[in-house]
């Protein structure tokens, strides 16, 4: 009789068993992104000051009955150039729903502006549950961030020449400098010439398709492109303004830059006029004078002659 009631308690506990596990577990949290960040996040980058400033949001959902505290740390590449403010820990309170900021800003401007664009990194922010036994749960969500491309190809003339003379030509350089932050090319390039009909700038299609990394990002340098400026011989002396724009491959925007040349008009004396050469104009003269002594001596003969045959 004892061993069956022993038989029928040991069954009663392991059939509450399954009951009581679940129950003494409770309710717990959870941790997720405000937005979808499935696809990663382009940051907002001031292309002008190289200054970041970005903010993302996260909430906490916390179902248990009593307030729960988390301690929160960010995880980045040691190489990014950017640096996160987030709350050391917080408290959300029983079956509340939680909303918090982490803020993404840039580090040196320099810095910032070298970064690989378009080069995604990895954002991890761990929350740990606060537990004196060190035994509470985490939880972990990622963010691919990345740099937006920047494109800023500026043509810019720095020792434009001060004249040169109607019928000939004369070089000039072009430097051409990429104030973004990713390689960017020349799509096209125009010329206008104004006050000068009779000046052509020639060379301006060897610039197209010229490649020029970011300056002074990796020791780069701008590029320098040399056209032609030549003024016909019959160009009035003016002074001619001109300006040459560049078409950016990467954003299609156009950016120009103008300069100002004087073109020194021909002189008659170059040759370029019908005036008369003094030189040969003397010597014509003087071959005419010669024969008038010659017809009298001609005369003065032909009068003996004529005595002689008289007598």
């Amino acid at each position: 009789m004892k061993t069956r009631v022993l038989l029928v308690l040991i069954v009663l506990f392991l059939g509450f068993a399954p009951v009581a596990s679940p129950q003494f577990q409770g309710p717990s949290w959870d941790l997720g992104w405000e937005d979808d960040l499935e696809e990663g996040l382009v940051l907002n980058l001031d292309g002008n000051r190289w200054t970041l400033q970005h903010t993302v949001e996260f909430w906490i959902a916390n179902d248990r009955p009593v307030d729960v505290t988390i301690d929160l740390e960010v995880d980045l590449p040691d190489d990014a150039p950017v640096e996160v403010d987030v709350d050391d820990s917080v408290t959300v309170s029983a079956n509340e729903n939680a909303t918090f900021e982490l803020r993404i800003t840039g580090t040196d401007a320099a810095e910032v502006r070298a970064f690989a664009a378009a080069d995604p990194f990895r954002l991890t922010l761990t929350a740990s549950e606060a537990s004196q036994t060190g035994s509470g749960t985490t939880r972990e969500i990622e963010v691919d961030l990345e740099f937006p491309r920047v494109h800023k190809l500026l043509p810019s003339v720095p020792s434009p020449p001060s004249s040169f003379d109607a019928g000939t030509w004369v070089d000039v350089d072009v430097m051409l400098r990429n104030d973004g932050n990713t390689r960017d090319a020349v799509a096209a390039v125009d010329v206008e010439v104004r006050s000068c009909p009779q000046l052509e700038v020639v060379g301006v299609e060897s610039m197209e398709n010229t490649l020029v990394d970011p300056t002074d990002v990796n020791g780069a340098q701008p590029v320098t492109a040399t056209v032609r400026l030549e003024a016909s011989s019959s160009q009035q002396s003016r002074t001619c303004e001109i300006t040459l724009s560049v078409t950016s491959e990467g954003d299609g925007t156009v950016r120009s830059t103008s300069f100002e040349v004087e073109v020194v008009a021909a002189s008659p004396s170059d040759g370029s006029g019908g005036s008369v050469d003094v030189g040969q104009s003397d010597a014509s003269s003087s071959d005419d004078a010669n024969p008038l002594p010659f017809l009298g001596l001609h005369v003065v003969l032909l009068a003996f002659l004529a005595a002689a045959v008289r007598r």
